[in-house]
């Protein structure tokens, strides 16, 4: 949580008013809602990271994908392996006629009209082995371990993009707990003031207007407290359905912001390559290279012959009744067969070579991807380093803006005491030290966002 003092912007402590103020009352329904006002379990990064990890919908569907890595490859090797057919099979038929014909073919009525009955069961095994066939069962086992780290690379992306969104969303809800605290402070010193102002008015030191004026920025400030609080409720949210825990409710952030390092002594040409060499969306058009290649051997693999094994074996068994009706084990007939066939593509119809000419494409298309994404990866990391330093620059231009702000709040609080400046000025010095309370810690996260950014494409933290 946000743990730096505020300074006490607001509060007019004027020489002739010691007088003991009320406490302020908290603002109206700020203790409603589930789980304020009571202490809520407590959620590091860490502990967010860990359960998104094993929670978030995203990343488990890429690692489901994993299983068909492995299913792809055991079909591969299946190509080696004999493929076999076990078919078996019963009847009865029935044949009653009643009508022949004689020996001059003429139709005359059958003297025997019983009803004839045979019956049949039989057994079939029979397979086939692929002896040869042009390498293409090597070329597609190849093209299988291929997309398999090519699914691998893209578990570690998913793992990646999961990791900075998390710690993005995570920082940003601390964003808006460190405004809420900067605008809390503030409502009371804007409560002190209206407090002062109305004494002073008793006093006849204060304006009625001057009474309204303060009153008017009690308000406002309530309302903005408001508006925060429903952007910090609104970032809790966002953080978890990132983590995607069913379990995870309420809870409230326990995390101290990272301290600001000025990266202009980074090398820029170092971080690129690093990229370069874990990037895992380079790993994984570098998979599908290899998987492309792969492809086009097995495409001109379909010029070569093919020899293929044949076998199988029969048994069956006949029976005039229905004696061989369901016979498990037929055994009155049995033939076996074996064959070598070899097949030339002599004229494909032009089919092999369109699918030559299709993978081919397929891989020059690869190589540029994988060039364009080397030159993605580069422009990403060069783009986010500057923009990591632009925000370096920003958070100490805003801290130097704060540093001038309080000054000059402070000599504009002595001549309000002396009577040389109006209320109106001091409240407006007033806001101006509170915007640039506000510009330092949106400073302060956008360069913690700047930086998750960049150790996104880096894949590993930047110091």
């Amino acid at each position: 949580m946000w743990r730096r003092p505020v300074h006490p912007i607001g509060l007019l402590t004027l020489s002739l008013l010691f007088l003991p103020l009320p406490a302020a009352t908290p603002i109206q329904g700020q203790e409603e809602g589930p789980g304020r006002g009571q202490e809520l379990p407590s959620l590091t990064l860490e502990e967010a990271l860990e359960r998104a990890g094993e929670h978030n919908p995203d990343y488990r569907m890429a690692q489901n994908d994993l299983e068909l890595s492995r299913t792809s490859r055991k079909q591969a090797w299946g190509a080696f392996l004999p493929g076999l057919d076990l078919s078996a099979g019963t009847g009865l038929s029935f044949n009653r006629q009643l009508v022949s014909v004689d020996e001059f073919g003429q139709p005359v009525e059958n003297p025997f009209t019983e009803w004839q009955t045979s019956s049949s069961s039989y057994q079939n095994l029979g397979g086939s082995l692929t002896l040869f066939q042009g390498g293409q069962r090597f070329h597609q086992l190849a093209m299988e371990d291929a997309r398999a780290r090519a699914r691998n690379a893209a578990v570690t992306t998913r793992f990646r993009t999961l990791r900075g969104e998390v710690v993005r969303t995570y920082y940003r809800a601390l964003n808006q707990e460190a405004l809420l605290a900067v605008e809390e402070e503030l409502l009371e010193g804007r409560r002190r003031d209206l407090e002062l102002t109305e004494r002073m008015f008793e006093l006849a030191g204060a304006t009625r207007v001057e009474v309204l004026a303060a009153e008017l920025n009690v308000q406002r400030q309530e309302q903005r407290i408001q508006q925060i609080q429903a952007q910090l409720d609104q970032a809790l949210l966002t953080l978890r359905r990132v983590i995607g825990d069913p379990e995870l409710e309420h809870f409230r952030l326990s995390q101290e912001p990272p301290t600001p390092f000025d990266p202009s002594g980074l090398d820029e040409d170092a971080l690129v390559e690093r990229a370069l060499l874990a990037s895992p969306q380079v790993l994984e058009q570098e998979a599908q290279l290899e998987a492309g290649r792969a492809q086009a051997r097995y495409a001109r693999g379909s010029r070569w012959p093919s020899i293929r094994l044949s076998f199988g074996v029969n048994q069956r068994t006949f029976d005039r009744g229905e004696g061989a009706l369901f016979r498990p084990f037929p055994d009155q007939s049995r033939y076996g067969s074996t064959s070598l066939s070899l097949s030339i593509p002599l004229f494909s119809r032009f089919q092999n070579e369109a699918q030559i000419a299709e993978a081919q494409v397929a891989l020059d298309n690869t190589r540029e991807t994988l060039r364009k994404t080397r030159l993605q990866a580069e422009e990403n990391v060069r783009s986010r380093l500057i923009s990591l330093r632009t925000a370096h620059q920003g958070y100490e231009i805003a801290l130097r803006s704060r540093e001038i702000a309080q000054e000059r709040l402070e000599l504009a609080q002595q001549q309000y005491r002396q009577g040389s400046r109006t209320f109106s000025e001091l409240q407006r010095d007033i806001e101006d030290a509170a915007s640039a309370e506000r510009e330092v810690i949106n400073q302060l996260f956008g360069f913690l966002e700047a930086r998750v950014n960049l150790e996104e494409v880096v894949g590993e933290e930047v110091r």
